[in-house]
């Protein structure tokens, strides 16, 4: 790789970071709260699959990584209930930096066959559902719901498998919808 080409993509990639952390600490940008006992619906990873599509399943990590890190700060900073599950790396780091090499993988692997913008979308969707399995399935793995009364915690399971489940269509067609739209902008502005 190209020096120039090197210090495109790191500043591209400081850029994305940026946006990240901007989202995060600005309300209802990066997280969209309705209520304190749920998980908020994020928009934050719009921006890691963006990053992804031009920069790389490297550089799609790394943001993911500070979106999971921010994600942390975040948890401790605001120990709300629907908060507190997500001051657990593995549950709040480690599937951020998975959706960020899946965007890149995804995004690599369509547009060998289908044009860019539907690559975009497939991305998009892929990477969507990645995080929502994984924060679930880390939840699942971690007992979050142990210690509770059996009934109570079936009906608390319920409620949050509808709000975790709306939240997940939310941000799955938010994704579907932006990262192409921005993707094909960003991509045509390139190459003039």
């Amino acid at each position: 790789m190209k020096t120039n080409e090197k210090i495109r993509k790191l500043t591209l990639a400081g850029m994305f970071c940026a946006i990240i952390i901007v989202m995060t600490l600005v309300p209802y940008t990066g997280y969209i709260t309705y209520s304190p006992a749920s998980p908020a619906i994020t928009t934050l990873h719009i921006p890691v699959i963006i990053a992804a599509l031009f920069l790389g399943w490297k550089y799609g990590a790394l943001i993911g990584g500070v979106w999971g890190l921010t994600c942390v700060v975040k948890a401790f900073l605001e120990p709300a209930p629907g908060n507190i599950p997500f001051q657990n790396p593995l549950v709040s780091v480690l599937p951020r930096i998975i959706v960020g090499i899946v965007a890149a993988a995804l995004f690599a692997l369509c547009c060998k066959k289908i044009v860019r913008p539907v690559s975009a979308v497939i991305a998009a969707v892929g990477a969507t559902l990645t995080n929502t399995v994984l924060v679930l399935t880390m939840l699942y793995l971690f007992n979050f719901f142990d210690g509770w009364a059996e009934t109570a915690a079936a009906i608390f399971k319920a409620i949050i498998a509808t709000i975790v489940g709306f939240n997940g269509i939310i941000e799955m067609v938010a994704a579907a919808v932006i990262v192409p739209v921005v993707y094909t902008a960003v991509y045509r502005s390139r190459r003039k």
